[in-house]
């Protein structure tokens, strides 16, 4: 087998040449290769020699007696008995080996494949063709047998030749292994790591497991955002008394003279209830709807000086 191009046919293209048919009736095959060995081949430049074809034909041969005498000149044992004959079957075998001057250039090209599944059988009517230069087109014949080669393996289904080996650790390093890396932020704009799978629980969506998992993101929000304020950890059951969030709420904005009721509830890990939160608001803070605050409270200046 060599590595060879489509004819081409002297002369420029013409009138009477292009569209032109030659067809032949011959029968072809058609083969699947192996992807690594089809590009082997693909890449092999023109006039190399690429392997050879092996038919090996099957049959049945006779053990005990000479291959193919006939039954009255078979010897005879001692008491004019003839001798315990058995037969058994070869089976066909159609192999392919690559030509060394190539293999040797590939260093995970297996080199010894046979041919599976042959059948004839075959997906419709196909001809395969190639066109010529001068516009003509050559038809070789029609496919009637299909087959598919395979790595040539033992008793065992394993390959003893090495470079199958090496191209099954190949492609397993193609698959598993590659270079793109992750980078994580670092400094203060960085998540700590309980934020993080917070975070990425809270992406679930709806439903019991998701309110759970949103419900966490948000304690540890405020955890986060209580130290980034300089607030110490706050913990323990929900404030639920008037007189209980409005001590808290000076607490607050003694560290801060700005706060969003979201803020104020996240630096309490949860403890504020918003509505509640709000009416006290209403009573001991305004509400600024422009400016640089906006949508901000801040303390009524006759609370301020209590802070």
């Amino acid at each position: 087998m060599t590595s060879q191009s489509p004819t081409k046919a002297p002369g420029a293209v013409s009138g009477s040449t292009y569209g032109a048919i030659n067809a032949s009736t011959s029968e072809q095959w058609m083969i699947r290769l192996p992807n690594r060995l089809a590009s082997a081949w693909e890449d092999a430049p023109e006039g190399t020699m690429l392997g050879t074809l092996t038919f090996i034909k099957g049959g049945s041969i006779s053990n005990g007696s000479a291959a193919g005498a006939p039954p009255t000149k078979r010897a005879k044992m001692s008491g004019g008995s003839n001798p315990p004959t058995s037969t058994s079957k070869v089976p066909s075998k159609i192999s392919i080996t690559i030509d060394p001057t190539l293999a040797d250039t590939q260093s995970d090209l297996p080199v010894n494949y046979t041919l599976e599944a042959m059948s004839k059988k075959t997906p419709g009517a196909l001809h395969p063709f190639t066109r010529s230069a001068d516009g003509g087109v050559a038809i070789h014949g029609k496919i009637t047998r299909t087959a598919s080669a395979q790595v040539a393996t033992g008793s065992n289904n394993t390959s003893s030749d090495g470079k199958y080996r090496t191209l099954l650790r190949n492609r397993l390093l193609d698959t598993t292994v590659n270079s793109k890396r992750f980078v994580q932020p670092g400094g203060d704009s960085a998540q700590s790591g309980p934020l993080k799978a917070a975070t990425a629980a809270a992406s679930l969506g709806s439903g019991f497991g998701g309110s759970v998992a949103h419900f966490g993101k948000q304690m540890l929000n405020a955890k986060e955002r209580a130290k980034g304020l300089g607030i110490p950890e706050v913990t323990g059951p929900a404030i639920t008394t008037k007189e209980g969030v409005r001590s808290t709420l000076f607490e607050f904005f003694s560290k801060r003279s700005f706060w969003a009721v979201k803020d104020l509830r996240l630096a309490s890990g949860g403890r504020l209830e918003e509505r509640q939160t709000r009416e006290v608001l209403r009573d001991i803070a305004d509400y600024h709807r422009a400016g640089e605050h906006k949508n901000m409270w801040s303390l009524k200046d006759e609370y301020k000086s209590a802070v």
